[in-house]
């Protein structure tokens, strides 16, 4: 049965005229006129009376978002003196009616189902009338499907200014998803299939301190609004003091100081063996001013003459195959001498002459 507005037929501005045609003396025409008047004033006073009567309001506890099995209370609030309140369900013909507890009447579902999500409005009945129907209550059924999964990119960590985009995949081909921050819809999306699975993309473009919190997503079709997945998994969102320093400057900064270590590091090692062959010339140098030449005879120390008799019927001159380094022989490695012939010292007295005798210098 529709409930629709009640009306009041006023009755007062229809007979008023007629009594006043009826009237079987002519001087209460002024009388009957002013009473007309002012039985006109009065209907329309009522009449007024019943377009203003305020709206209700119509709220779900503790959420309209239900988890299927949950109970929730729904609660309308008239104006002061109204009696009774219905409810009704966009779509059916029936109702429900409730007395109220003060100025709101509250109508229970304690086993929400997937058949009792839908939209909902009120009203009430006052002296008056019955009042204009409440805005409507989206009534939500979750955990009919497979829950989604809910990511931020590039990063869940986001500085003041900068973009993000959080992305909520589903299982399904479901074509809309919805975003919830902290128990409250921030909005709704359409999805975009991707082969059996479908992704709906949230995009913010400068964000600021009021964007940070604890995110989550729903998936569904748009053919039925009011039965939902499960929700995902918590998403924190965090909104850093300052902007971090991209990657690719943070890898050129890294490069650039590992770079500028390696060169300093090799010139460090340069000036060291530079350092270390100076040294090293030096004591060579040295050593060789204390050590005369072997190549110079003059300069060879001779601790001890050594000499070699060599037996010849006649004493002659060391000829140059004498002093010549023998072949294949280094010259710097031999040692040269000069020759001397010495005349053998007369024998004493009763000895027989010996044999002539030449004294070279060996080498």
């Amino acid at each position: 049965m529709n409930v629709g507005k009640a009306t009041l037929t006023p009755s007062c501005a229809r007979e008023a005229p007629l009594r006043a045609l009826h009237s079987p003396s002519g001087t209460m025409a002024p009388t009957l006129a002013a009473l007309l008047g002012f039985g006109l004033s009065l209907c329309w006073e009522t009449w007024a009376q019943q377009e203003e009567l305020p709206k209700p309001s119509l709220r779900a506890e503790p959420s309209s978002v239900v988890p299927q099995g949950q109970p929730v209370i729904l609660w309308c609030k008239g104006s002061p003196g109204a009696g009774v309140h219905r409810l009704r369900k966009t779509g059916s013909n029936s109702f429900v009616e409730a007395f109220p507890a003060g100025q709101e009447a509250w109508f229970i579902i304690y086993n929400i189902a997937a058949s009792s999500a839908g939209s909902y409005q009120c009203l009430y009945q006052s002296l008056s009338g019955w009042s204009e129907p409440s805005e409507p209550l989206e009534l939500t059924v979750t955990g009919l499907f497979p829950p989604p999964s809910l990511s931020a990119w590039p990063s869940s960590k986001v500085a003041p200014g900068q973009a993000v985009t959080l992305q909520c995949h589903s299982q399904l081909s479901h074509d809309r998803s919805a975003l919830y921050k902290v128990g409250e819809q921030v909005t709704q999306a359409p999805a975009q299939p991707h082969a059996r699975a479908s992704q709906a993309n949230f995009s913010i473009p400068a964000v600021n301190s009021t964007h940070g919190g604890t995110y989550r997503c729903y998936s569904f079709w748009s053919l039925s609004p009011h039965e939902w997945s499960f929700p995902s998994d918590a998403l924190e969102l965090r909104v850093t003091a300052s902007a971090p320093a991209s990657s690719a400057l943070t890898a050129t900064i890294l490069l650039g100081l590992s770079a500028l270590l390696i060169l300093l590091f090799l010139l460090l090692l340069l000036c060291c063996r530079r350092h270390r062959a100076r040294i090293g010339n030096g004591s060579r140098g040295a050593e060789a001013e204390k050590t005369p030449k072997s190549s110079d005879p003059a300069a060879t120390p001779m601790e001890e003459p050594l000499y070699a008799a060599v037996e010849d019927g006649s004493r002659t001159p060391a000829g140059p195959e004498d002093t010549a380094a023998p072949p294949g022989e280094d010259p710097r490695q031999v040692t040269y001498a000069q020759l001397k012939l010495k005349a053998e010292p007369q024998d004493p007295p009763g000895s027989g002459p010996g044999p002539p005798c030449l004294y070279a210098a060996l080498r």
